[in-house]
């Protein structure tokens, strides 16, 4: 038993396609006398799989991501083999809420089972979804499938610290920081590639990446791609392809809930609150659950995440936020011109249209002349056509007609360029004076227009969303 088991799991560490659940133990069984009739079959428990000789005990995700945590050297093969021995003696693995178990080199990923995501090699039980990778490797971008709760796959991004520290990274952080998560919304046209990790070279040496930038400065950063956006497809089965800013909310509550099962002890998730208003009655103790960006109409929908599921996350940051309480979005009409009901349903819905995004669209975001240079902006115009060459079809968007500043109650960092064309000062004003949560802080940039975070005074961004990050870290 012991050899099978370091042998599998030795191959587990080589990268040999572990994933999910994993047979690890196998015992021989009593042989039956050829003549003997065989016994009446009895139901057998979920986690044992009996053959004509032999019994396999299935290791549940969470035990096998503790196993997998460890995997790096040989005495940690067998360290890891003595754990799994311990579960199955006792039978009585440890299983954690987590929602997904996704090897991070793989876009493979399964349909999930009940409330937890499996992977496996059967092909009977499950079918596996591919996430198409439009722009390669891109020098280390690591791509992460997720299923929502509907079972739709969302494309997620993250990077690797590169190792060189931020020339900026030493005024902000220190020895004791602890290591914090965040996860990033991309706005209204264009998905998280362009956004969030905009390279004009393989190494990003003029640091125009906020995903690398991040990652370096100690965050585990992610970036999603909502509906339809980058390589998370558009969902034609339940809605006709169209993205609406309810089902934002909710895929985003699904990319929380899976960095807060990679990065938080079980003990922090077990002690969430589910009152908003008790989590951050300490100013000075360090909350640890993922913090959320967002930026444009991506900070609305981070807003409205914010109003709902505040005990989830421990920082809101509101990039160029476009929320302007004057703004309502009509709602649809329930009557026809000749009085028949419309039914709205998503079956009945015309198909979303396919229209070209264009270069000019691209490159209209940056408005300043001399904030950018000629090569960021064509490298931003090149990758966003190559990853979003279809617009978007938003729908419902009445539904960010309830975006109340008052109902937030999470630390708020109001962030925008002096010059930025799309906001309104007065709502932006309002926007920060409403907020309910005493922690908040308004941000000005001056010289910096809507994507402030990739102009050449990116580093100034990066400083005002750290240092609102750790505020309360030690100097």
């Amino acid at each position: 038993m012991d050899v099978a088991l370091e042998s599998c799991l030795m191959r587990a560490s080589q990268g040999v396609g572990v994933l999910g659940m994993m047979v690890l133990y196998s015992a021989p069984t009593a042989q039956r006398h050829p003549t003997q009739p065989p016994a009446p079959r009895a139901p057998q428990p979920s986690k044992l799989h009996k053959t004509r000789d032999r019994t396999f005990f299935v290791i549940p995700p969470y035990l096998l991501v503790h196993i997998m945590s460890i995997l790096t050297r040989k005495q940690s093969i067998l360290a890891a083999a003595a754990i799994a021995r311990r579960s199955l003696h006792t039978r009585s693995p440890v299983i954690a809420p987590c929602q997904a178990f996704i090897h991070h080199k793989s876009t493979a990923l399964l349909r999930p089972s009940g409330h937890r995501y499996f992977t496996s090699t059967s092909d009977d039980a499950n079918t596996i979804i591919e996430l198409p990778s439009k722009t390669g490797q891109r020098n280390g971008l690591e791509r992460h499938t997720i299923l929502a709760d509907d079972s739709h796959p969302l494309r997620i991004y993250s990077r690797s610290p590169s190792g060189k520290k931020s020339d900026f990274a030493a005024p902000l952080l220190s020895p004791t920081s602890t290591e914090r998560s965040i996860l990033l919304i991309h706005g209204r046209t264009w998905s998280s590639q362009p956004v969030f990790d905009l390279r004009t070279s393989e190494n990003d040496e003029k640091k125009q990446s906020v995903l690398q930038s991040l990652s370096d400065l100690g965050f585990r950063t992610y970036a999603l791609d909502l509906r339809g956006f980058g390589e998370t497809p558009r969902d034609t089965d339940k809605s006709g392809g169209y993205t609406t800013p309810r089902r934002c909310v909710q895929d985003v509550k699904c990319a929380i809930d899976w960095i807060t099962s990679r990065h938080c002890t079980e003990s922090e998730t077990e002690n969430k609150s589910n009152d908003a208003h008790n989590t951050y009655d300490d100013p000075t103790v360090v909350n640890t659950k993922p913090a959320l960006l967002g930026w444009s109409q991506g900070a609305l929908v981070a807003q409205l995440y914010a109003q709902t599921y505040a005990s989830s996350i421990s920082d809101l940051v509101l990039f160029g936020s476009i929320y302007d309480p004057r703004v309502i979005y009509p709602r649809k009409p329930l009557y026809d011109l000749s009085g028949n009901p419309i039914n709205s349903s998503p079956e009945n819905k015309m198909p979303a249209p396919q229209i070209a995004n264009t270069g000019e669209a691209a490159l209209e975001d940056f408005t300043l002349p001399g904030t950018i240079c000629d090569e960021a902006a064509l490298a931003f115009s090149s990758l966003a056509l190559t990853v979003d060459p279809i617009k978007v079809a938003w729908d419902d968007l009445h539904e960010f007609n309830v975006a109340n500043p008052a109902l937030i109650h999470v630390p708020t960092l109001v962030i925008v360029g002096s010059q930025d064309p799309y906001v309104n000062w007065e709502a932006q004003r309002e926007l920060y004076e409403r907020l309910g949560s005493e922690d908040k802080v308004w941000c000005v940039l001056p010289g910096c227009d809507h994507a402030a975070h990739i102009l050449k005074a990116r580093k100034m961004f990066l400083r005002s969303v750290v240092g609102f990050l750790l505020r309360k870290e030690g100097y």
